[in-house]
């Protein structure tokens, strides 16, 4: 949907995606070394296009480029959706940074921060492909414990995968968002000296 939601961290922010990020997200989710795992998507500006203007119009849905702060380079993209406002719980994915990107720790914290502090959320939970086993272990590597396998969970290209499902509450949110920080911490103090 178009919001207004943006949120600043020590080396990127995210920032509501707009049309002219189209060729952004067509150029990450065409790149093989990232593609894999992702439902295949037409190629076409006007289809990417049209699929924006389906998106603006879906409430709940919050979709964000994550950029660098100096200079403004786009680095990625990440999402909030299928919020459910009785509940007070959101997905968060769509998540496709560029390979050479130090952005996956800070774009994470980000996105938590989003839907815990902007959206006032009370869960958030993330499902991947079982097979994107990089990312797994990034959330796992992130000491989430409320960790669950969803068998046949994604139909990709004619082959069914299960999901791993990573869920984080309000009371998580408290031990995990200062890990997450002191990462995102050494990680922008890597970049400033190296």
């Amino acid at each position: 949907m178009r919001h207004d939601l943006a949120i600043q961290g020590k080396t990127c922010r995210l920032r509501p995606i707009t049309d002219a990020d189209a060729a952004l997200v067509l150029e990450l989710r065409g790149d093989p070394r990232l593609n894999r795992f992702l439902h295949t998507t037409s190629s076409n500006l006007e289809d990417q296009l049209s699929w924006f203007a389906e998106y603006y119009e879906r409430p709940g849905d919050y979709y964000f480029v994550v950029e660098r702060l100096a200079g403004g380079a786009p680095e990625g993209v990440i999402s909030i959706y299928n919020v459910d406002p009785e509940a007070r719980t959101g997905e968060w994915g769509r998540w496709v940074l560029r390979p050479s990107s130090l952005a996956a720790v800070e774009s994470a914290w980000l996105i938590y921060r989003c839907a815990f502090e902007l959206l006032g959320l009370e869960e958030a939970y993330c499902r991947t492909n079982a097979e994107n086993e990089s990312v797994v272990s990034f959330h796992d590597s992130c000491e989430i414990v409320r960790r669950t396998r969803l068998p046949d969970y994604f139909s990709i290209d004619g082959r069914t995968l299960d999901a791993i499902e990573h869920r984080v509450d309000r009371a998580d949110w408290r031990d995990l968002a200062p890990r997450l920080e002191r990462m995102v911490a050494l990680i922008a103090g890597r970049m400033r000296h190296g």
